[in-house]
């Protein structure tokens, strides 16, 4: 009679390859990690500025982008009709947020005007209550609607903002804004925005 010995079915070998191929995996992404470059440092603001991302309360935040949406709107009434459209007539066609809505009163209740100096128009928007919403200035130029934006692309409205119900000062020009009090209102692409 012939006795043969049948060792159980084991996975010793199997489990030392997964093993050590976890730790390679393991290993590689450490090193991978260790040796990325650190992220850039966020770029300074300059004094007169803020964030519009980090530094606005949800009803800036709101009339922000109101604001921005708007000066494509306003732009293409003064290319259209030849001249500047005044806050009632924006008003009139219920373009936030110079309609006086319910909206409107809750983030602010900012009373609108419109003045021309130079090459610039600017709607200015006082705050009736600044403790929700500051102050807001548009500032477009006049032949074409664009303007600097703070994005680095040339175009669109430069909007400034100042916490308090006042309004800004007869020169329009950044010096005498920032000299002021008034922040303009700029956006900071960094990785964290992605995150």
């Amino acid at each position: 009679m012939h006795h043969q010995i049948v060792r159980r079915a084991g996975a010793e070998r199997e489990t030392l390859w997964v093993l050590l191929a976890a730790g390679l995996i393991l290993a590689t992404a450490t090193a991978a990690v260790g040796l990325r470059p650190a992220p850039d440092a966020e770029a300074a603001l300059a004094a007169h500025q803020i964030d519009s991302r980090t530094a606005l309360t949800a009803a800036e935040q709101g009339l922000h982008a109101d604001l921005r949406m708007a000066a494509d709107e306003i732009a293409a009434l003064r290319k259209a009709d030849g001249r500047t459209p005044t806050p009632a007539e924006l008003a009139a066609q219920a373009l936030p947020p110079f309609a006086a809505d319910a909206s409107a009163a809750a983030r602010g209740g900012h009373a609108w005007t419109l003045a021309e100096a130079g090459g610039t128009v600017a709607y200015a928007g006082l705050s009736a209550d600044p403790a929700t919403a500051g102050s807001l200035l548009l500032l477009l130029d006049r032949q074409d609607g664009g303007r600097d934006d703070g994005h680095g692309d040339g175009h669109g409205p430069a909007i400034w903002l100042k916490r308090a119900a006042e309004a800004p000062p007869a020169r329009l020009d950044e010096a005498s804004l920032a000299a002021a009090g008034w922040k303009r209102i700029t956006s900071t692409f960094t990785a964290g925005v992605t995150r």
